[in-house]
């Protein structure tokens, strides 16, 4: 006589017959191992929806983040002749070359 298996409980019941399968499906360990059986997908899927709204919530700050321009490095005076500065004008946020002190 085939024995009745349980996917909650994983466990073979001794007979399979519906008095026993009610039994069975009436007791609290089962109850309890059904709930847990269910629990278990919705926190997974409780935390793929904290995953995607953190995600679209990173995505949204991302958009509003104010960028900072690029601004070319300052040109360096050559080596040696302290007095040939760079020529041309200075952008907005550059400062003067520091020039040596002959000595």
């Amino acid at each position: 006589m085939p024995r009745y298996y349980c996917d909650y409980c994983d466990t073979y019941l001794t007979h399979d017959s519906p008095s026993v399968r009610k039994q069975h499906n009436a007791g609290y360990k089962h109850k309890a191992n059904v709930r847990e059986y269910y629990q278990q997908y919705e926190q997974q899927q409780h935390q793929i929806l904290i995953d995607e709204r953190i995600k679209a919530h990173l995505g949204q700050a991302a958009a509003f983040q104010p960028r900072m321009a690029v601004l070319p490095t300052p040109m360096m005076p050559m080596p040696g002749n302290p007095q040939m500065a760079m020529t041309g004008p200075l952008l907005p946020g550059m400062r003067p070359p520091v020039l040596m002190r002959p000595g």
